[in-house]
């Protein structure tokens, strides 16, 4: 696990991280299937291995992520060796007694090292503090790397929408109970 100081974000901050590599790629995607009888709605979630590997894109475009910054209860940067490498946006304005990761992000060149985990860790403590609840990830659905990350951190998946995120694409959220 690499050595990370993760503090609160400055304004100094803002331009590094808009330079993070926001896109990531995936071997997997995840099938959804309805079914319907005259007493019950059915789904199934399944991972599908893709025939190539795909470039899944940030699901905000780089002016949402200045708004999304702005509004977020706290953002979060991780740093390693005077260069930000991670940063994470929490918000609690939106449901009750909710954190909602809003954004997170680790550089290309660190991913699969406990960053992400870490970032999040950090963001459940502040939700703690602030007497939150639960954290509420909102994840695409083609983002694999994303959705085994929240597992591995122990979120559990607590629903799904249909064209959630700006681009279209579907989200599934992920939900951890701290408090």
């Amino acid at each position: 696990m690499a050595k990370i100081q993760i503090l609160n974000a400055s304004q100094a901050d803002l331009e590094q991280m808009a330079a993070l590599d926001h896109h990531t790629s995936s071997s997997y995607a995840y099938k959804l299937e309805f079914t319907r009888d005259s007493l019950s709605w059915n789904y199934v979630i399944q991972r599908i291995r893709l025939p190539r590997t795909v470039t899944i894109t940030y699901p905000r475009a780089d002016e949402a992520l200045f708004s999304s910054w702005s509004q977020a209860s706290v953002v979060y940067v991780g740093w390693i060796a005077d260069q930000i490498t991670a940063y994470a946006t929490f918000e609690s304005k939106t449901l009750p007694r909710t954190a909602r990761v809003t954004n997170l992000v680790v550089a290309s060149d660190v991913r699969r090292k406990g960053i992400g985990t870490n970032m999040l860790t950090a963001g459940e403590i502040w939700a703690a503090n602030n007497h939150l609840e639960r954290v509420l990830i909102e994840i695409p659905m083609r983002n694999d790397p994303a959705i085994n990350l929240a597992c591995k951190a122990g979120y559990e998946m607590c629903g799904y929408m249909d064209q959630y995120f700006p681009n279209s694409d579907p989200a599934l959220f992920f939900g951890k109970r701290i408090g």
